[in-house]
């Protein structure tokens, strides 16, 4: 893949660190986090395009609907990190 070169700011804590932990490689490290971020945006970029689709064809979500599912959102981020930290 052909490559640009940028002039990027980052913080000197955090290029310390990654050298600290033995990636010396800050280009990599930098488009990496940018890929993955990028891809990030990308994908909820096309979820909000198909729940859009969906209020369209369906109608919005109602506000009970929506807690619940925030609810059900909550548990699965607590039951991640409980596993996380297990």
């Amino acid at each position: 893949m052909a490559k640009s070169k940028i002039t990027v700011t980052v913080d000197q804590e955090v290029v310390e660190q990654a050298r600290k932990l033995g990636d010396a490689h800050v280009s990599a490290v930098v488009n990496a986090a940018l890929t993955e971020h990028v891809e990030r945006i990308t994908h909820n970029a096309a979820l909000g395009d198909l729940l859009d689709g969906w209020d369209d064809e369906s109608g919005p979500v109602s506000d009970a609907d929506m807690r619940d599912a925030a609810a059900a959102f909550d548990e699965l981020d607590a039951a991640s990190e409980r596993r996380e930290t297990s």
